[in-house]
């Protein structure tokens, strides 16, 4: 069990503390405790829960007592801060857990702390944000349930409205929410496109990435593509392929080849000079896998263009790389390298 430890003669003044014993009753007693009128007892109770979620059997045992449903209650009511700030920390600890999802997705969290999103508490806000995108890393019918509660529509605006410490988690949400017709179909209609674009040039590395990566997903549409490439996507992307961040470069390129794939993503390649940057990226051996895998399909894409694959052949090393890397022992690398060689060596 968890109790208040008592020395003598209570002090009104001492803090009510929360001290763990062992018992058939841990659970239950520590989660009656999170829920005591007495604010400061209340706080210390939920900040041992938060403790208590990297227990598995604890999770299981304080799920059993209801403990969703406090949290759920707490972020999205309590007139208290602190109790909101530590149950949504909790949460997203809860979040982590299968059982945690399962309890989440029969009390129906992700409708119950639509409120959190809001909150003034910037902590609460990151707190909820990261439950959810722990939550959604669960099985489909967690998605689902954050789609019902209409969240893709609202995080495009809340992609654009947030500071920069919490925008990562908001993108990455919307980047999950995507994932599902009906969640990409509400955040086309929202603007997410726009949205995307605009946060490409974003100081914070982690706000970057994550727009270019939602933005690359958006791509695999033909109306997020057309969207994208009116709103000079193109020149943005290629400016992020010199980006000193190398996860930030990958997810640029990759944004790339999707809208690469359309006549006039190639076409505006021209202006952008992404042959250039491309060029830099292949040459480049040290770079990860991950940007030059993107980097050969954006070449094959992006080689259609008659003076986008004269470019390409012009530049003596190009070939040279493709040959190493078609011969490589990488079976992925050398299946796109070959597809890139052809592309630069195709005649009309």
């Amino acid at each position: 069990m968890f109790r208040q430890e008592a020395k003598g003669q209570p002090d009104p003044k001492e803090e009510p503390i929360i001290v763990e014993a062992f018992g058939d009753r841990k659970c239950s007693k520590l989660i009656e405790q999170v829920t005591s009128d007495n604010a400061v007892t209340r706080r210390n109770a939920l900040a041992v829960l938060c403790d208590e979620m990297h227990n598995p059997l604890s999770i299981h045992g304080c799920i059993e007592a209801g403990m969703i449903s406090v949290l759920n209650n707490y972020i999205a009511k309590s007139d208290d801060a602190e109790t909101r700030e530590r149950a949504s920390r909790a949460l997203s600890y809860a979040a982590m857990d299968a059982n945690g999802r399962r309890a989440m997705l029969e009390e129906q969290t992700a409708s119950a702390v639509v409120p959190g999103i809001d909150d003034v508490n910037v902590n609460v806000r990151s707190n909820v944000y990261q439950s959810l995108v722990n939550f959604v890393k669960g099985p489909l019918p967690c998605l689902q349930s954050v789609i019902k509660a209409k969240y893709a529509s609202t995080l495009v605006q809340k992609a654009g409205s947030e500071i920069p410490e919490v925008q990562p988690l908001v993108l990455k949400l919307l980047y999950y929410c995507i994932r599902d017709q009906s969640g990409l179909d509400d955040a086309l209609g929202a603007g997410a496109v726009t949205t995307c674009l605009s946060l490409l040039a974003a100081a914070s590395t982690d706000v970057r990435r994550e727009a270019a990566a939602t933005l690359c997903f958006l791509c695999f549409t033909e109306e997020a593509k057309q969207s994208a490439i009116k709103g000079d996507c193109v020149a943005a992307l290629v400016g992020l392929l010199s980006d000193a961040d190398e996860s930030v470069r990958s997810a640029a390129c990759g944004a790339l080849m999707a809208v690469t794939t359309t006549d006039e993503g190639k076409m505006a390649c021209v202006p952008a000079k992404a042959d250039v940057a491309l060029v830099g990226l292949l040459l480049n051996r040290i770079e990860p896998r991950s940007v030059h895998v993107h980097v050969l399909k954006c070449i094959a894409n992006v080689c259609v263009h008659p003076n986008l694959r004269e470019a390409m052949r012009k530049e003596e090393r190009v070939l040279a790389t493709l040959d190493s890397m078609e011969t490589g022992s990488d079976t992925l690398i050398a299946k796109h390298a070959s597809i890139a060689k052809a592309a630069v060596l195709w005649e009309p």
